[in-house]
């Protein structure tokens, strides 16, 4: 075998053996060093990779630390083992628009070319359904003021 691995090296051009890496199923983000409540953390923690969980909220007046906590939360995701496939960070805001919101989740999935930023709110629902369909995910919506359409 040795012999059949030397003469396949004489005989290839090894110039690119490998793909590029995939994109992180976690992207960690800078978190201030804020005193937040551990035990709130874990709380949520166990609420994530507890069993079947759909949707879990945070709430309260600007400034108690929800982004803080949310940011831990990711984080926790690089660090801790865990089932999920991956972890999707979006900024919602006040005025929001639900393209925008795609857009965001679209970027953590790979969807930043100019065909994807031209297609309806439709379209791009379908596209990161198809690819979220099969995965185990968790997104993470921060600053949300309203209800919000997941099935948008």
């Amino acid at each position: 075998m040795l012999q059949e691995i030397s003469d396949h090296k004489s005989k290839g051009a090894f110039e690119k053996v490998a793909v590029n890496q995939p994109a992180a199923s976690v992207v960690v983000r800078p978190v201030e060093q804020a005193v937040t409540l551990e035990s709130t953390i874990q709380k949520v923690w166990s609420c994530i990779v507890g069993t079947d969980v759909g949707i879990v909220g945070l709430y309260g007046l600007g400034g108690v630390g929800k982004t803080t906590i949310l940011t831990k939360l990711n984080n926790k995701f690089s660090t801790t083992p865990n089932n999920f496939d991956v972890v999707i960070w979006a900024l919602v805001s006040k005025d929001y628009y639900v393209g925008k919101i795609q857009d965001r989740i679209g970027g953590n999935l790979g969807f930043s070319d100019d065909s994807w930023k031209h297609k309806s709110v439709e379209e791009k629902a379908v596209d990161i359904y198809g690819v979220l369909r099969n995965k185990k995910f968790v997104v993470l919506l921060d600053d949300l003021w309203e209800m919000v359409n997941l099935n948008q």
